[in-house]
Order: structure tokens, then C-alpha cells, then sequence
């Protein structure tokens, strides 16, 4: 399956995709962060899938420990599993999704999403895209 990639000026790479939780779909698009070990969900997503997001809400949920490049450790909260779907429809996966408890983040889909596929390719030439291979 292949996903357009837009890139902005400093060359990150961003993939839209349609997000179902709780029975709310909604398109995200994601930063592609293959340091990433998570797939996160920005506040202004789950306000998006209609999930509150008042830090006394947030931190009702389940802590995730989340290691993060620096070494640090950070406070996530474990949101549950979300359905990715392609926007024109086709599944791609489920993933468990968390979300920073009290900072606001970017919407990042990390290697959680890619260790489910055989492969992951990135083509930068022209027309930008990553391609999901399941066996």
C-alpha cells in the first residue's frame, strides 16, 4: 500500500491518514518518525475523535512510560488502540496510541506502525510516498 508523503522545508516527512477511535474517525496527519517508537496523538486530534483533553482528564488515564531521545522519561497517557485506515478507505492497521499528558504534541507515527509490515519503503523522488508490504 502506498501513502503520499508531503515534506515541508526542513524535509520531515508527513503522511495523512483517517484515525478511528471509539467509533470517531477523523484525518491526522502524521509526522512519519521512524525514531519514534510510539504512535502519538496531538490534543488537537483527540479533541478531533471527541476525547477531552483538561489535564485532570488526561491524567486519569494510564501512564506510559515513554523513553524519549534524550533519555529522558515523560509523562504519556496510554489513549488505547486506534484503527489507521488509508484515505481512500483501505485498512492499514491497529496501533496503541498515547498522547503527552500536559504538553501539546505533534501527531507522530513511529515504528509501532511500522514493525507490522515486512517492509517500509521511502520513495523522495517526485512524487513522495511510503509503501507498506505485508508478506
Amino acid at each position: 500500500m502506498k501513502i503520499t508523503l508531503r515534506t515541508d522545508p526542513y524535509e520531515q516527512w508527513f503522511a495523512s491518514v483517517l484515525v478511528t477511535m471509539h467509533g470517531r474517525t477523523s484525518t491526522v496527519e502524521f509526522k512519519v518518525d521512524t525514531g519514534c517508537n510510539s504512535l502519538v496523538l496531538s490534543h488537537s486530534t483527540l479533541k478531533k475523535l471527541g476525547i477531552p483533553t483538561e489535564t485532570e482528564k488526561l491524567n486519569k488515564l494510564p501512564d506510559e512510560s515513554v523513553r524519549l531521545a534524550s533519555g529522558e522519561k515523560s509523562p504519556f497517557k496510554r489513549l488505547g488502540e486506534v484503527a489507521l485506515h488509508h484515505a481512500n478507505g483501505n485498512y492499514i492497521c491497529r496501533a496503541p496510541a498515547i498522547c503527552h499528558a500536559t504538553r501539546k504534541t505533534n501527531d507522530l507515527m513511529g515504528t509501532v506502525v511500522f514493525r507490522q509490515f515486512t517492509g517500509v519503503n521511502f520513495s523522495l523522488a517526485a512524487a513522495k510516498y511510503m509503501e507498506l508490504m505485508k508478506a
